[in-house]
């Protein structure tokens, strides 16, 4: 796996999971997100975007957004705080020597979240996602 696709998998695992405490407030249809990821080494930032229809249910559960994706083992999230219409959380990878805190939030149809992930000889690097939604899904 590269270096951005491991950047790429650990976002989507770590922003949406505590998203799921608060995922009422995500509105169902054609959503996009985009993710600028930033790892020393690399000339830039690197960008990956995805657009996804989610479905009432999808909505509630986004962790299930991300279920094809894989996540290394051994991470979990240590701890959590829950707002309204916010999260911030602290994770860490034991066995790779990984830590990491995100935060996110949710408004009318969009979504922002931050995630900085570092430690022993993996990746370090820092992200910000942006969600919107576009409408109804067309599919």
């Amino acid at each position: 796996m590269t270096r951005v696709s491991l950047a790429w998998t650990l976002v989507l695992a770590f922003v949406l999971a505590p998203i799921s405490a608060f995922a009422q407030q995500v509105e169902p249809g054609e959503w996009e997100f985009v993710t600028e990821i930033t790892i020393p080494g690399l000339p830039r930032p690197q960008q990956a975007g995805v657009r996804m229809c989610l479905t009432r249910e999808q909505a509630r559960d986004p962790i299930n957004w991300t279920a094809h994706h894989s996540q290394p083992a051994d991470c979990r999230i240590t701890s959590i705080k829950l707002g309204p219409d916010a999260a911030s959380w602290a994770m860490e990878c034991p066995e790779s020597g990984m830590r990491g805190a995100g935060k996110a939030r949710i408004g009318q149809g969009s979504l922002e979240a931050e995630l900085q992930i570092g430690g022993g000889n993996s990746v370090d690097m820092r992200t910000k996602t942006q969600g919107r939604r576009l409408g109804p899904c067309t599919q």
